[in-house]
This record gives structure tokens, C-alpha cells and sequence, in this order.
């Protein structure tokens, strides 16, 4: 097996960071071919540091890196995007981190996962392009558990594999998906789907994310919708993402209580 270089080239989206002692810190990464890792950037937080900006978390940066015995070292790094329409706005800038939470705790060290990279690239693109947030959440919630090994089941009953009557159905994560009346009462713990709900979920499966950004959801059904994925994603998580909390306080604050999101109006009509 040919040994790794020592020194090694990498684009990434920098998801955290956590300083260490007076001018260090240490970040988390996720590259398309890396995977996730943990490198520190000596100096970093120091006036005249080069890299000082270029390592910001929810930043796609350029990265050089050496590899060191316990963590690799930044030794240069380059801004590809800032992504400066997400940080100007509270709660495009919660969402992205809300996404950036989940890519990381969904994911263990040095797996390699193109897909997923590509996913919370495109997330980031979208955000900073004026999608709506709460589109762009359900969407990568969506793709993410799909990525993951988790893909909801939204065609039949993911209990018995029966036809889904075009009623209200029982989203239930611990049976896999969507659960028919008959199966219910086995399924366990879950949150019930309008047919217009379903719809969204079956269309944001089978579309891009800038199509899926288009879609006009009203305040009720976008409501629904994130309530029925919250619950999913902590069963998969077994915990609830902290940046959910932020995501909510964010909705509270005054003159968002009933505001919608651009691209997001009030309708009778589904998707």
C-alpha cells in the first residue's frame, strides 16, 4: 500500500471551529475525498495571521495541509467562496448552520462521501443565491438521510410494502418511512402527513435543489413539514441538533413571527 504524502491538497467547507490556547485552532473540515477531519491552524487568531479569514466556519476554502502525528497542520488556505449573502442574513446564517451540524454529526472521520459534500455545497449555494431557507433545510434533511443509509420510505407503506391511500399518513422514522392505516398502531412513535405534505417530500426526493427552491409552500405547510423532519432527524441522531434551537429562537424574533421567507407565499394550492 503506497504511503499517504505527507503534504497533501484539498477543497473543503470548514463546518466548526474550537480555539485552542492564545492563538490556535483547531477546525473541522468536510471535503469531497478527505472526508471529515480535524486539522489546527497555528497562529490563526493572531492579527497578521495569513490564513486569519480564509478559515471561517461555513466558508468553501483551498486548503494545503501537512500531516502531523495526532492532527494535520494548515500551512496555507485560500477563500473559493464566502458565501456573504448567508452571513449578512440571521436566518439563512442559521440554516447553514443547522445543515453544517448535521453533516457532522451524521458523519465519523475520514469517510470518504462525495455525495455528501456536494449535498451541503449545494445547500450553501443555494442559500447564499436567495433559495429559501426552510426549503433548503427540508431538502437536506431529505437527501441527507437518503446519503446516509436512511432513505424515508414515501412510494408505499414502509411496514407491509401496501398501497399509500391519498389521505393523511404516519410519518414514522422508526418504521422507515410513511406507514398505511392498517400499520399504524405497530409503528411506533411518529407525526401525521397531509396528502400535500407527502407530495412536497415525494417532489424534493425527486428534483434539484434550485427546483425545489421554487416550490410555494404556505406558513401552515411549511410548518408541518419541518415538524414531521425534526422528528426523524433526532430519532437518527438520537438527539435533538443544537442548531435547531438557534433555528427557533431565530423564528421568534419580532416581525418574523408571520413572515415567510422570499419565494415562500400563502397558498390553497399543493406542489
Amino acid at each position: 500500500m503506497a504511503e499517504r504524502p505527507r503534504v497533501y491538497k484539498t477543497e473543503g467547507i470548514i463546518l466548526r471551529r474550537r480555539n485552542l490556547g492564545e492563538a490556535d485552532s483547531i477546525f473541522t473540515v468536510l471535503s469531497a475525498h478527505e472526508g471529515k477531519f480535524d486539522a489546527i491552524a497555528k497562529g490563526v487568531r493572531k492579527t497578521r495571521s495569513r490564513m486569519r479569514g480564509h478559515l471561517e466556519p461555513l466558508t468553501r476554502s483551498r486548503l494545503l495541509l501537512a500531516r502531523g502525528r495526532s492532527l494535520d497542520v494548515f500551512t496555507q488556505a485560500e477563500t473559493v467562496a464566502p458565501y456573504r449573502a448567508i452571513r449578512d442574513d440571521l436566518e439563512r446564517s442559521a440554516t447553514a448552520i443547522y445543515c453544517a451540524e448535521l453533516a457532522d454529526r451524521f458523519t465519523i472521520e475520514h469517510a470518504e462521501n462525495p455525495g455528501l459534500y456536494e449535498l451541503l455545497l449545494a445547500a450553501l449555494e443555494a442559500l447564499d443565491g436567495g433559495s429559501p431557507p426552510g426549503a433548503v433545510a427540508r431538502y437536506f434533511e431529505l437527501h441527507l438521510l437518503s446519503l446516509m443509509g436512511y432513505e424515508l420510505q414515501l412510494d408505499a407503506c414502509a411496514a407491509c410494502r401496501g398501497r399509500l391511500e391519498p389521505v393523511e399518513t404516519l410519518l414514522s422514522a422508526n418504521a422507515g418511512g410513511l406507514v398505511c392505516e392498517r400499520c399504524r398502531a405497530k409503528a411506533g412513535a411518529g407525526r401525521l402527513l397531509g396528502v400535500r405534505a407527502m407530495k412536497v417530500l415525494r417532489y424534493a426526493r425527486n428534483v434539484d435543489i434550485g427546483a425545489f427552491g421554487e416550490v410555494r409552500l404556505d406558513q401552515a405547510l411549511a410548518k408541518e413539514l419541518e415538524g414531521a423532519m425534526a422528528e426523524v432527524i433526532s430519532h437518527f441522531l438520537e438527539r435533538e441538533p443544537r442548531a435547531r434551537r438557534f433555528l427557533e429562537i431565530v423564528a421568534a424574533l419580532p416581525g418574523r413571527e408571520n413572515a415567510l421567507a422570499p419565494g415562500i407565499v400563502e397558498s390553497e394550492q399543493g406542489p
